[in-house]
């Protein structure tokens, strides 16, 4: 994924190379994926068209980027921590009106305890939050 959020006007740019497809979460309830056709991973020369997207976001939208080591964390019996299941915790714990600093942390600790505490592919997570070009109410 290779992106760029416009903090003044919340426009998100992107381009997919081949991981997860953005997903906004709005109003602390709902979310929904974005979508945009795969150019061949980086640095692979395979000549692919690369599509480039642009979403409006609205303000106090959040925006979970994530590897796959995420949602395919598996646990003992091999169930997947999941997509949904990832989505819920977001919007169950920010929702909450944690910060997202504490969402994130108490998320990579729910996936690390799903997998018996030793992952066995990357487990990467930005969540971004875009606040109407108010960075100067931007919490720690």
């Amino acid at each position: 994924m290779l992106a760029d959020l416009d903090l003044d006007t919340g426009t998100l740019t992107w381009i997919n190379r081949r991981h997860h497809l953005p997903l906004v979460i709005r109003d602390d309830r709902w979310a929904f994926e974005l979508s945009c056709p795969p150019a061949a991973p980086m640095g692979t020369g395979l000549g692919l068209p690369v599509t480039v997207r642009h979403h409006q976001l609205q303000p106090g939208d959040r925006l979970p980027l994530y590897t796959d080591g995420i949602v395919e964390a598996r646990d003992a019996a091999g169930r997947e921590f999941g997509r949904d299941r990832f989505v819920d915790f977001i919007v169950r714990h920010h929702s909450g009106r944690q910060t997202l600093h504490e969402t994130l942390r108490r998320l990579m600790h729910a996936v690390v305890e799903h997998h018996a505490g030793h992952l066995n592919d990357d487990a990467t997570v930005l969540l971004v939050e875009w606040r109407a070009g108010h960075r100067d109410r931007l919490t720690p």
